[in-house]
């Protein structure tokens, strides 16, 4: 197995949708395919050794502690995967391609630190080191912060330079980003730090 198999993908798909007024995971692609389904296909063409669906549905990992974001999530599958690190995506940004992943591997394995792009939280390459593994825990159990950003400053994280503009870190996050998606294959807005359903 290669180092990049020893990472398991990780699609975060565990929000409430609330702006959206529908789970998010079920909108439709032009194509036809619903996010959840893009997303891992996304990921299963990348060398990982496993993918995993964060959140309660089928098939899915459920959050240790409920509605604590992100950072439940991905306590979920830590605990679960013999995998030492993690890529994670959320499973509202369509425009990911793995123009931006494979070189986001890449960085992590090479450096074996956390990495991300810019000022976008999301995706994210994650170690599972000692710090990161009771960062986690901490949170889950309300003794530490519980915030992407927090994380990202424990596990001394590297920004990566954006050479491609950030169209493909924009997020569906309201019918409107989704009506102008389907129409175009655009997003409308990129939230600084990432995710809307983030705890900044």
């Amino acid at each position: 197995m290669s180092a990049h198999e020893q990472t398991c993908g990780v699609v975060l798909a565990g929000g409430r949708s609330s702006r959206m007024g529908r789970d998010k995971a079920a909108l439709r692609m032009p194509d036809g395919e619903t996010f959840l389904e893009h997303a891992l296909a996304l990921l299963g063409d990348l060398p990982l050794q496993e993918v995993r669906v964060s959140g309660m549905r089928p098939g899915g990992v459920p959050d240790p502690v409920a509605d604590l974001g992100p950072i439940g999530g991905l306590c979920g599958v830590a605990r679960i995967t013999s995998a030492d690190s993690l890529l994670v995506i959320p499973v509202d940004m369509p425009l990911l391609s793995p123009a931006q992943l494979y070189p986001l591997l890449q960085a992590g394995r090479q450096s074996g630190r956390a990495c991300y792009f810019g000022h976008f939280y999301l995706p994210l390459w994650l170690p599972l080191n000692a710090p990161v593994y009771d960062f986690l825990e901490e949170a889950v159990s309300g003794a530490g912060p519980n915030s992407i950003r927090a994380l990202l400053a424990r596990a001394d994280a590297l920004s990566l330079p954006l050479t491609d503009g950030d169209a493909a870190f924009h997020n569906i996050n309201t019918p409107a980003d989704y009506a102008l998606h389907c129409t175009t294959g655009q997003s409308v807005t990129a939230v600084p730090g990432g995710h809307s359903f983030i705890s900044l």
